[in-house]
């Protein structure tokens, strides 16, 4: 039988979009679509409750968002994105590293130059999140360390880890899209030798051991693992955690603290932060 995923369309004012997004990431949603004044947010049919149509419309109304749910209808699985692709522009996030899709890829010839064609995944470099995740990993990522991409939606931060200097990088997502286009991106960059690509749940992994994790997830998934993230990484490892809101910066902190880490970096944009943590030595 095919997945079928529940959209929900939801108007909002563009200039609450990052409010919005925060009040979302609480929520089991596997995609969100931006368009002028309205976000369309994608359930996995299996995660769906009729209650949150009325939810979401109250949790937005909570902090200060006019919201109201246009329609809600079933869809089969299937790649929405095939316009939207061609539409990506280039990503620079800072003066080594550029995110650009493979036909632009030719304009750009900066030390680490990540080609990511995205199809239905997250982690194309166009948001905040993304972009500090990148900074992040630049900054801690050594040369021979074993990192870990959890939710790696387009490949964008295994690529990246691998390009930076570590020898191996097992990257996860329980999306199938995802995967797929996590593959032909790593393929496409040539990091294959380096990185091991998995299709899986979170809550049905053992994470690995390794050096450093990247998280780019929302709230309600990253503070349930911290646990499970901090046991994975190595005394004096790196975690870097990101996909929330800085309004929730202080739970997340809280939860990585409560296990003997240490924040030892924070960048904030927009709305949003990406917190790096050092696990006890």
């Amino acid at each position: 039988m095919p997945t079928r995923y529940i959209m929900v369309s939801l108007a909002v004012p563009e200039e609450h979009f990052d409010l919005t997004m925060g009040v979302l990431s609480t929520y089991p949603i596997v995609g969100v679509e931006e368009s002028m004044d309205q976000l369309t947010v994608t359930f996995d049919q299996n995660d769906w409750v009729d209650h949150y149509r009325e939810s979401i419309v109250a949790e937005c109304a909570d902090v200060g968002v006019s919201a109201s749910v246009q329609a809600v209808k079933i869809e089969e699985d299937k790649n929405w994105n095939e316009e939207w692709e061609r539409g990506i522009e280039p990503v620079v996030v800072n003066e080594r590293i550029v995110i650009v899709p493979e036909w632009r890829a030719e304009e750009f010839d900066a030390p680490l130059t990540l080609v990511i064609t995205p199809k239905m995944s997250f982690g194309t470099g166009h948001h905040a999140t993304t972009r500090m995740m990148c900074q992040l990993l630049e900054r801690y990522v050594r040369p021979g360390e074993a990192w870990m991409d959890v939710g790696t939606g387009t490949g964008v931060l295994a690529i990246l880890a691998r390009k930076l200097g570590a020898s191996s990088v097992y990257a996860f997502d329980n999306n199938e899209w995802s995967v797929l286009n996590a593959r032909e991106n790593i393929d496409r960059n040539n990091v294959a030798d380096g990185v091991v690509l998995e299709q899986i749940d979170l809550h049905q992994k053992e994470l690995p051991q390794v050096d450093g994790i990247a998280a780019n997830l929302y709230r309600h998934l990253v503070i349930p693992y911290s646990g499970a993230f901090v046991k994975a990484t190595t005394p004096g490892g790196v975690i870097i955690i990101s996909g929330i809101l800085k309004y929730d910066a202080d739970d997340i902190v809280g939860a990585f603290t409560e296990h003997g880490c240490t924040e030892i970096e924070r960048l904030n944009e927009t709305e949003w932060c990406a917190i790096a943590f050092r696990t006890p030595v």
